[in-house]
């Protein structure tokens, strides 16, 4: 890339980011200062913390809009510099739809057999009837989540058109696919910093609040960005990365149902610790695949 091509790259990606995080932060910090709960007294999201998350998903292509039409680069659904909005099944690019849709639920599975691996007594046959009444319901949860996503992921289509649709293209052309992973991955993650401040994901209860949620969430950042970098570029679309992200969110999981966490030993019971634990098989996986993709580049 010459110099002129990477000075308005450069121009254009930072005005996508300032617009997204000015329309996001500016949000999230106007609801906060009403003093609106964001967790409810049970600890998981309040209607306005819903609301919040919502309404948060749809900023980054909001972004998007508002960065092309400043850029004049218009609103093309495919091809170069497009929204990335086609779908094209051909040469198996149908292979990696189904890995966006079971991936979840292999990594989140194994994140929590790593948590029973490390607090075996953590296991509870009985827990499932605190959550549900019906063990088949549990059994059952990972199929209804998949098949509920993939029809209603517009949340996860709302991120990914900004972050994988239009910041990680221009990062790749900036600095290359390596480099670009990575801050991709810390945009995206320092992005998430006043819901995680809000208690979003590892709640305010925990040790080292709120500085060890802020680097858990880029760290999980960095490497669900390369699992969904991952299956945007080899697509041409920002669907298999939507659909991957809206079920990543759902926690497809049977072994959930069968884990009480109030039996998980310290220091792996703080949420914050448990979470990244869960998260650890995700990291792995992103990695494999990322090292596998970069040979395959090398090769080509």
């Amino acid at each position: 890339m010459d110099k002129a091509s990477q000075k308005t790259e450069t121009k254009r990606l930072l005005i996508y980011l300032g617009a997204t995080f000015a329309i996001s932060w500016a949000m999230f910090f106007s609801l906060f200062l009403k003093g609106n709960p964001f967790l409810d007294e049970t600890g998981n999201l309040s209607g306005v913390g819903n609301l919040i998350c919502t309404f948060g998903m749809l900023c980054p292509s909001i972004g998007v809009i508002i960065t092309r039409f400043i850029t004049k680069e218009g609103y093309a659904l495919t091809g170069d510099n497009s929204l990335m909005l086609g779908i094209n099944l051909k040469g198996r690019r149908y292979l990696f739809y189904i890995l966006a849709v079971l991936l979840p639920w292999l990594y989140v599975e194994l994140g929590y057999l790593l948590t029973v691996a490390i607090s075996p007594g953590a296991f509870d046959r009985e827990y499932f009837r605190t959550v549900t009444a019906d063990a088949r319901n549990a059994y059952m949860f990972p199929l209804m989540a998949i098949v509920s996503e993939v029809f209603l992921s517009i949340g996860g289509l709302g991120e990914e058109l900004g972050w994988r649709g239009y910041m990680m293209p221009k990062l790749i052309k900036l600095c290359g696919t390596r480099k670009a992973v990575i801050t991709g991955g810390i945009i995206w993650g320092i992005w998430h910093w006043p819901l995680t401040y809000a208690g979003h994901n590892f709640g305010t209860d925990y040790k080292g609040y709120p500085w060890v949620g802020f680097a858990g969430m880029v760290f999980l950042c960095v490497f669900m960005g390369i699992l969904l970098t991952f299956v945007t570029v080899k697509t041409g679309s920002v669907w298999p990365a939507a659909i991957l992200h809206a079920i990543n969110n759902a926690q497809p999981s049977i072994l959930q149902f069968f884990i009480n966490p109030e039996k998980i030993r310290a220091p792996f019971n703080e949420t914050a610790f448990s979470f990244l634990i869960r998260d650890l098989p995700t990291a792995v996986i992103a990695l494999i695949i990322f090292a596998v993709f970069m040979r395959k580049k090398k090769t080509a």
